[in-house]
């Protein structure tokens, strides 16, 4: 019996432990993942997403570079979508960036409805998607995944 007692109380202790870790969000999984803008060729992102709130919306801005090899049309909103914690309220670019060349860097904003009332550091995903077009004219979409901060 005694044995079983000692056993017992190290239980405890291992499960109090445990839920003061939990409590004060150290084992939280939105603390431990990193923020990353992760889209795919021909445009790659260039740095991480900048993702404010301000409004009653949150925007989202995504620097790219155009490695399409030949210039492009993005299109100013047509097309755009998300999934997750954004809702779009609207898509752009500014009218430099609006025909990006090969090689160009340029900067897309979505901004998003706030559905799920998000603060100032919280986290946020999103899949999100634009469309734009070559010189065949046809239209392509292109998407990715941000997850990051708010700031």
């Amino acid at each position: 019996m005694e044995f079983l007692m000692t056993y017992g109380w190290a239980i405890l202790v291992v499960l109090a432990a445990i839920g003061a870790l939990a409590y004060f969000g150290v084992l939280s999984p939105g603390n431990l993942l990193p923020e990353k803008t992760t889209f795919k060729a021909p445009f790659l992102n260039t740095e991480s997403a900048v993702i404010t709130i301000g409004g009653g919306n949150i925007s989202v801005q995504v620097p790219f570079t155009n490695g399409q090899g030949k210039s492009v049309t993005i299109n100013e909103s047509a097309g755009a979508s998300s999934t997750g914690d954004c809702n779009v309220a609207a898509a752009g670019v500014s009218a430099d960036d609006a025909t990006p060349t090969n090689g160009q860097a340029f900067v897309l904003t979505w901004a998003c409805g706030n559905p799920n009332s998000l603060q100032s550091g919280d986290k946020f995903k999103a899949d999100l998607s634009f469309t734009y077009k070559t010189d065949t004219g046809l239209n392509r979409v292109h998407s990715g995944e941000v997850v990051g901060k708010i700031q």
